[in-house]
């Protein structure tokens, strides 16, 4: 009853049977640090790294220098609002 081309376990159609690493696929091929996700994600978060990471990434070198752009500004800001905090506050004002 056993057939001689067969192994126990076998498929009875070959022809569907897929290779085990075609089961699983990486749906983003990129690295971690190539991937925009996580670059923006740092340009807000961590803008130091975030910088390196648009400047070696592949995006095209407008995105590259609005991000840049972008950082330099919210840090112009930040600081100048930190400046303006701490003087209210030595003026008593706070």
């Amino acid at each position: 009853m056993a057939d001689e081309n067969r192994r126990a376990g076998d498929w009875q159609r070959k022809d569907l049977r897929q290779n085990a690493n075609d089961l699983v696929e990486d749906p983003n091929p990129k690295k971690w640090h190539q991937q925009t996700f996580w670059i923006v994600f740092f340009l807000l978060v961590f803008w130091p790294v975030g910088i390196v990471l648009a400047w070696r990434s592949g995006w095209h070198l407008v995105a590259k220098v609005l991000a840049s752009v972008y950082v330099v500004v919210a840090v112009y800001f930040s600081y100048n609002m930190f400046l303006t905090v701490q003087a209210m506050q030595a003026a008593g004002m706070a």
